[in-house]
């Protein structure tokens, strides 16, 4: 994306179930307590988790720190839809929640992207999903994060073992490990949590990476 236009981020994995929506709900309450004016994209139209999150938190008398924005296939190309939105609300940075089963939708948003960030767990059957990824964004130049989730302990057993077999492959992986946490992730759901556990050092990992 031009350098005069908000920095857009790509929450993606061509793999459902990695908490790719969980992982931008998450970002965006992180990044907005930081002062950031922020629009998140529903571009999942498979699984609207990201709209069904914040129908929940409206639904409930609540009101989210961010601005949300659905978008489908019938509303045309997604990057003129993001432009669109992001000038109606003057949101200064766009997060976008990809399908994990729309390679279509990826390849089209991944020309105006900043960076790709990949969430995915540590076993096997999750990060086998990252090449598919990889071969779409790797021929942008866009840089590709992989955000390792739902480990059982941060930096040790199955974390370590997967960030050294990533970092090898030549991935790019964060720093910051989200751990399983079901007592601190499991409820947050559809509310404004007070606690955004790893979430908060994600921020400010990729803010100081930018």
């Amino acid at each position: 994306m031009a350098k005069d236009r908000p920095p857009l981020w790509l929450i993606s994995m061509l793999k459902g179930g990695v908490r790719k929506s969980t992982s931008t709900m998450m970002l965006a309450f992180a990044l907005a307590r930081r002062g950031e004016e922020v629009l998140v994209i529903d571009a999942d139209h498979g699984t609207q988790g990201v709209t069904d999150w914040a129908t929940r938190v409206y639904a409930d008398g609540g009101e989210l720190p961010f601005h949300v924005s659905q978008w489908t296939p019938r509303l045309g190309l997604l990057v003129p839809f993001i432009r669109q939105q992001q000038r109606e609300t003057g949101a200064g940075r766009v997060l976008v929640d990809v399908g994990g089963e729309a390679p279509e939708v990826l390849r089209q948003v991944v020309l105006a992207a900043d960076r790709v960030i990949s969430p995915g767990g540590a076993e096997q059957g999750e990060l086998s999903r990252l090449p598919a990824t990889r071969s779409i964004v790797d021929p942008t130049g866009v840089r590709m994060s992989v955000l390792l989730t739902r480990v059982p302990a941060a930096y040790q057993g199955s974390a370590r073992d997967a960030r050294r077999d990533l970092t090898a492959d030549g991935y790019h992986v964060l720093e910051t490990e989200i751990p399983q946490g079901r007592e601190k992730y499991a409820h947050v759901w559809g509310t404004v949590p007070d606690d955004l556990g790893a979430y908060d050092a994600l921020a400010d990992e990729l803010l100081k990476d930018e």
